[in-house]
């Protein structure tokens, strides 16, 4: 998801600067040390189907199929009649977070007038406090990640940028709370970050750390790798460690560059039931970031509160299906142990609901633990099916209907069902669903709803 984006942290400070000999300072046009290389990824995969339209001279406006991007084309931005295209793509600015991004055509047009972008966001699905910190970025023909100037709408979430020409886009946090890990039993530990999306000094691209990436000590490197610990460049102070909500103890600690951006949050001795509590950190003195809409076009935050939710889960026993429909979270553990049907040669299904209310159905023929993607289940391979409901009439299914040659052809979600561990009969089966679902509109013209969908589970094997 896309362009020109001012930072005002290129500098190095008056501060330090006053420390050295006037010899000693650098040139008054010398950057500031670049601390890592561009970030550049690889295109995003198809994610959903194309949204078009014929926009010409007099303008007009274009909406993506899930109705998350806006194209707004102005009068005067062509010529003549051009065809415009919305296309969703899988996020490989974030790969771990269930985001997508979107590529816009056509590529080989520049327009005479800027062209406007709006995306619509999920506050829940960003760090909580992050959002003041949002921004659009751009990928370039070489799959380097490019900043842009930014206008963040908090009341209707959205960010819009302009463009003269087209390309990949997608949002990102520039400060998020990183945990090693979301869910912990009772007396466990796991280390929490403060991470920072680097901007090159000649604000001309997004910067993979060459040094302390955030993720030095187990954090997953292809998740989180392209955020850097925070230093004083980006923050002038960081404290107010604290669990803000719940059990548990947190404990500050400092990175590699003095700051106290690191800690240890420690579960209470006991967890009797399912339950979660709420870290909170303060980060104050940061630089001001390029948003049209806001006072001078500077955004200056002064300062955010971040916050990073942990799950706290019994260890005896404990079962449960949590799903995650377009940011919006059910937890389903009741207090009798859930039993998954599982033969290994015939198929498994995990199911989980709340009585008038959500549920969800997940099957996998010919199971096993790995991952699988979704198809149909004729039993000649092993393919998962996704059957999600929002009520007892309504439902989403990982299968969709497309019209080929006048003809109606079955697909279907590319996302993956995996089954990470396979207990004996009683023990535990434990394992994830992230993809696509489509509720259907029409079944004549093949007309559907797209819904993120992520499922995290934990059943007992009934045999």
């Amino acid at each position: 998801m896309k362009y020109h984006v001012l930072w005002a942290f290129a500098l190095l400070s008056l501060s330090a600067c006053s420390k050295k000999s006037k010899k000693d300072q650098p040139e008054p046009d010398k950057p500031a040390a670049v601390t890592g290389k561009p970030f550049t990824t690889a295109k995003g995969a198809a994610a959903g189907q194309v949204a078009w339209a014929n926009i010409g001279a007099a303008g007009g406006t274009l909406q993506s199929t899930d109705d998350n991007v806006t194209l707004t084309v102005p009068a005067g931005a062509v010529a003549a009649d051009r065809t415009f295209r919305i296309q969703a793509v899988s996020n490989t600015l974030r790969p771990d977070k269930p985001l997508l991004a979107y590529r816009i055509l056509p590529e080989d047009v520049t327009f005479t007038k800027p062209v406007t972008v709006t995306l619509k966001y999920n506050p829940q699905e960003l760090t909580p406090g992050a959002e003041d910190m949002l921004m659009l970025a751009y990928q370039d023909a070489n799959g380097t990640w490019k900043p842009m100037a930014t206008k963040l709408d908090k009341t209707n979430h959205t960010v819009t940028a302009t463009m003269t020409h087209f390309c990949d886009i997608a949002f990102y946090e520039v400060y998020e709370l990183f945990a090693a890990r979301t869910e912990l039993a009772a007396g466990q530990e796991v280390a929490l970050r403060c991470g920072v999306q680097e901007i090159s000094p000649n604000q001309d691209s997004l910067l993979a750390p060459l040094q302390h990436p955030v993720d030095d000590a187990g954090f997953g490197r292809l998740a989180t790798s392209q955020y850097a610990m925070l230093h004083e460049k980006y923050a002038g102070r960081i404290s107010g460690w604290k669990v803000l909500n719940g059990p548990g103890t947190v404990t500050a600690q400092r990175n590699p560059h003095g700051l106290e951006a690191n800690a240890v949050y420690k579960a209470p001795a006991t967890v009797a039931a399912p339950s979660h509590a709420e870290v909170e950190v303060t980060l104050e003195g940061l630089p001001g970031i390029k948003d049209p809409s806001a006072p001078d076009g500077v955004r200056k935050p002064g300062k955010l509160v971040l916050r990073k939710r942990l799950d706290l889960v019994p260890s005896e026993g404990y079962t449960f299906m949590k799903i995650v429909i377009n940011g919006v979270e059910t937890l389903i553990s009741p207090q009798q142990p859930m039993y998954a049907e599982y033969d290994p040669t015939a198929f498994a299904l995990f199911e989980a609901g709340v009585n008038g209310g959500v549920s969800c159905k997940l099957v996998l023929t010919n199971p096993q633990p790995g991952s699988w993607p979704c198809g149909p289940q004729d039993g000649t391979a092993t393919e998962a099916s996704v059957e999600f409901h929002f009520d007892p009439v309504s439902f989403a299914l990982s299968s969709f209907c497309q019209n080929v040659d006048g003809r109606q052809v079955t697909r279907y979600t590319g996302g993956q069902l995996e089954i990470t561990k396979v207990g004996n009969a009683g023990e535990p089966i434990e394992g994830t669903f992230s993809g696509n679902v489509f509720r259907e509109i029409s079944s004549v013209n093949c007309t559907f709803q797209e819904y993120e969908l992520r499922v995290t589970f934990r059943f007992l094997r009934n045999s």
